[in-house]
């Protein structure tokens, strides 16, 4: 069970569809939304409790305008590390081409992708693929 899955998606409809089928599936205590990695890393920085339990997600889209993924990535990684969560970065993408999949290997701080839309299968598959965070 996580407790805050933070999903970044500059796309309404997406957003809308995600958080339902997160909300359904009953795996966190609750959904929040950005539209953009700049708005993300404002929600971070200004909501004091956005990352309060110790088993949280991000699920980041790669493709957005004003800040993309990798982008909120390096910032975020500049952050004080109170303002961090131990969490999973889930990379969200409609298509995986190398291109993202070489940058991200350099990344260590992303643990997975799935593709969208997303599902309970693919989603607990990357959660379970990574040793940081246990679904017991």
């Amino acid at each position: 069970m996580f407790g805050t899955i933070l999903l970044i998606d500059d796309d309404n409809a997406t957003n809308y569809l995600h958080k339902y089928y997160l909300e359904e599936w009953n795996i966190c205590d609750r959904v929040l939304t950005a539209e953009d990695g700049r708005i993300a890393l404002d929600l971070i920085n200004n909501t004091p409790d956005v990352f309060s339990g110790s088993n949280d997600l991000i699920l980041l889209d790669i493709n957005m305008p004003v800040m993309n993924g990798f982008e909120f990535l390096q910032e975020y990684e500049k952050m004080p590390s109170e303002k961090k969560a131990n969490c999973l970065f889930i990379m969200l993408t409609t298509e995986l081409s190398e291109g993202y999949q070489q940058r991200a290997n350099q990344i260590l701080d992303i643990n997975g992708f799935v593709k969208k839309p997303l599902t309970q299968e693919d989603l607990m598959e990357q959660v379970r693929l990574s040793s940081k965070i246990s679904m017991a």
